[in-house]
């Protein structure tokens, strides 16, 4: 007996306990159960902000191209026919003609024997004969024409219109828009760091539109080149650039440049004709003088 209450008293302690738990969690004399909360991580006034990745919205651009070809078209007929003309031609020619001359001779004094035919009345025709033109006509070659066409090539210039999708961004002066390389705000061109700059889409910001342009269509122009290589320094202002079509482009800026061969460099400045460069001596005018167009320089800054 002892043993079998030793044993109930060993398991009923646990038993106790777990129950003694589950009455601690249930409504007991009024009071309220003990709910358990969700841990707060953050401190009294704290804001929590949560950053949300949208889709990219992607705008196709579409533009024309101008492909020129050739076709054959109808430029006219000509009608070739033979014709038969009539013209008179004068030849030419002996005709002969026999006549008759009847003369008398005188007697020899010699006797002569009558023959049969003495004494007797005779007659004789003698037929004449003359020649008459007899014309006969025959065929021969005269030559001939021969019809060939044959081809010539002019050069000409085609001039048509094409037109290109871009993209206008409007306002561009949100603090909150970052406007990247090669995209026109509402305002004005685009520079070539993404930034608005100029009025009227003026700037030039490619260098190679400066040297196989038309002189005199791109003088007074705006240009804002960036990473252009120095290739050389003529004298003490007249900086030598790279427009990297294999072309050169000169600067001539109001000051010394400070910069060598070899440095990248900033250029803004307003592109000029040749004659109106002043203030050059030497191998710097001379320079200056053989190019069409040059940068008059505001300002050449080493990156």
């Amino acid at each position: 007996m002892k043993i079998m209450e030793s044993m109930k008293t060993r398991i009923g302690l646990p038993i106790l306990a777990s129950a003694g738990l589950v009455v601690a969690g249930c409504h007991c004399g009024g009071e309220k159960a003990a709910t358990t909360q969700p841990a707060y991580t953050g401190g009294a006034g704290e804001e929590q902000t949560s950053a949300t990745t949208t889709g990219n919205t992607v705008i196709p651009l579409y533009q024309e191209q101008v492909n020129v070809g050739t076709r054959e078209v109808q430029d006219g007929q000509v009608h070739l026919k033979k014709v038969v003309k009539t013209e008179t031609v004068n030849q030419p020619v002996q005709l002969r003609s026999e006549q008759l001359v009847i003369e008398r001779e005188p007697a020899s004094g010699q006797a002569a024997a009558p023959g049969g035919e003495a004494f007797t009345g005779q007659e004789i025709t003698i037929p004449l004969k003359h020649e008459v033109p007899v014309v006969e006509k025959s065929v021969t070659s005269a030559g001939q024409v021969v019809v060939r066409t044959q081809s010539t090539q002019t050069q000409t210039n085609i001039m048509a219109e094409v037109r290109k999708e871009d993209v206008a961004v409007s306002p561009s002066d949100q603090q909150n828009v970052i406007i990247g390389q090669g995209i026109q705000s509402a305002g004005g061109g685009e520079s070539p760091s993404g930034q608005n700059y100029g009025a009227g889409g003026n700037v030039i910001t490619d260098p190679a539109q400066c040297t196989s342009g038309d002189a005199a269509t791109l003088s007074g122009r705006q240009v804002q080149f960036s990473g252009l290589k120095v290739d050389r320094v003529i004298g003490d202002r007249v900086v030598v650039l790279d427009a990297g079509n294999g072309q050169k482009l000169y600067a001539l800026p109001s000051q010394a440049p400070g910069c060598k061969p070899g440095d990248r460099v900033t250029v803004t400045g307003t592109l000029r004709q040749s004659s109106n460069a002043t203030g050059l001596s030497g191998d710097a005018a001379q320079t200056i003088s053989s190019q069409p167009i040059y940068v008059d320089a505001q300002r050449i800054d080493v990156q």
